[in-house]
């Protein structure tokens, strides 16, 4: 996925967000606000599901891209993943 090769504490964003937050915050994101759904949080994202369960089962890094994503779409849908 992008920017967060290696280390699994690279950072992922501006904010300082490490890759291990990233997972979380998209872990919390997919239970939440659609149903435990890998496949429902992929197309919401606009990413493949591959790398959707990739990111989330640890085996992917994040990137930029998918953090701020998933904390828009949080935003909208009114739910609190930090």
């Amino acid at each position: 996925m992008g920017n967060g090769e290696g280390n699994s504490n690279n950072q992922v964003d501006d904010q300082g967000t490490s890759q291990s937050e990233g997972r979380d915050l998209v872990k919390r994101l997919r239970d939440e606000g659609f149903e435990g759904s890998d496949e429902k949080l992929a197309l919401a994202l606009g990413r493949p599901v591959e790398e959707v369960q990739g990111l989330t089962d640890g085996s992917a890094a994040g990137d930029d891209d998918v953090v701020m994503k998933a904390r828009g779409i949080a935003a909208q849908r009114g739910i609190t993943i930090e």
